[in-house]
């Protein structure tokens, strides 16, 4: 068993731990790129911290470190939460959406976007996203006039903004948001 676990480990594509996400160099990740994963630096396929969660998860990559320690999706979990205390919300979000077959991209941090999210099928670089998706968890209280200016940019910019409510049990409900001037 253990010598089946490690063979099927060799066979996984390995990426490089790093406080922001993972890199796997372009020679192996040619498949991950042509799903719509990361972003091209150089030779190398950058995958923000959520690629990197759902990837692992999916049983897709495997994770190491610089001095080769493999990480589990709980130990992963737990040193992205140093940069990110909300990155489990984030990562049931992103694979929510992964999962029913849209492309998911980072979105605009300073502007409170966490994700671009295309049509399923699209073409990443050559299509516009077609949401914008803020995750929150149930309880939360956020101001109305954060989510009006949220509305409003996503608006300016031709897209539709998609309010995802994470409830205690990591069900998410999607909610369709649009400001009107009255």
């Amino acid at each position: 068993m253990k010598r089946e676990n490690a063979q099927a480990a060799k066979q996984l594509t390995t990426a490089k731990l790093t406080p922001q996400g993972a890199v796997i160099s372009l020679a192996e990740a040619s498949l991950l790129k042509k799903s719509g994963y990361g972003g091209v630096e150089g030779d190398f396929l950058t995958l923000t911290r959520v690629e990197t969660l759902y990837l692992l998860d999916r049983g897709k990559i495997r994770v190491v470190d610089e001095q080769g320690k493999e990480y589990s999706l709980k130990e992963l979990v737990d040193f992205y939460a140093k940069y990110d205390k909300d990155i489990w919300l984030k990562h049931l979000v992103y694979s929510d959406l992964r999962k029913r077959g849209y492309i998911v991209k980072q979105g605009f941090r300073e502007e409170g976007i966490e994700f671009r999210v295309y049509r399923k099928g699209a073409e990443v670089g050559k299509e516009a996203a077609k949401y914008l998706v803020v995750g929150i968890a149930e309880g939360t209280i956020l101001d109305v006039s954060e989510l009006q200016s949220l509305a409003e940019r996503a608006q300016k910019a031709g897209k539709e903004l998609i309010l995802a409510v994470i409830d205690r049990q990591g069900e998410i409900t999607y909610y369709d948001v649009s400001w009107t001037h009255l």
